[in-house]
């Protein structure tokens, strides 16, 4: 996760250098990275939620066995999913990994900020597990960038303009090199 002094130094430099601002939300962040093929995690289901998931996918009918009275259903799971440990670390390398690609360099003092000269002019990316601002002075090249992550991740809950809900905070860019 983005440091705060770094996410409150990059809405600083927006602010100053007046540029467009956009942030996004990835849903189901976790779930886009993959475990790795030698990792093997598995997920008991009991009770309740055997009967959820089986309704939900007919097919686990089969692999419902009872323990001690109640009903068990295990899955293997294929994906990172919230509570595991590794979900962060796997989602955080994918994510920068995708960055990468698309020509940000890391910040090495903040690896959750990435930089990229396009047009001439800097572009950065904050993020925050899946809570993203990305900022341009053009914001056609900020559209251009949450596109990208778009495509990649599929449809994002996007925010433009000069107020965001961010991390919780209310922040408006009122003109003049500030923010409140």
């Amino acid at each position: 996760t983005i440091a705060t002094a770094s996410l409150f130094t990059s809405l600083v430099i927006d602010a100053q250098e007046d540029r467009a601002i956009q942030t996004f939300d990835v849903p189901g962040a976790y779930l886009h990275a993959k475990l790795p093929k030698d990792k093997r995690v598995l997920l008991k289901l009991v009770g309740e939620f055997v009967d959820i998931m089986c309704k939900v996918n007919p097919a686990y009918l089969p692999y419902v066995r009872y323990e001690f009275g109640k009903k068990v259903l295990y899955l293997r799971v294929l994906k990172a999913i919230y509570g595991m440990i590794e979900s962060a670390l796997l989602w955080y390398e994918l994510f920068s990994t995708t960055l990468e690609k698309m020509g940000f360099e890391i910040n090495p003092y903040d690896k959750c900020v990435a930089n990229k000269i396009i047009e001439g002019t800097q572009c950065t990316v904050c993020w925050y597990v899946d809570d993203n601002k990305v900022s341009h002075v053009d914001d056609t090249v900020n559209d251009m960038i949450v596109d990208k992550v778009e495509e990649k991740f599929g449809e994002l809950a996007r925010s433009k303009g000069k107020k965001h809900t961010f991390l919780g905070m209310d922040i408006e860019f009122i003109g003049n090199g500030k923010l409140t």
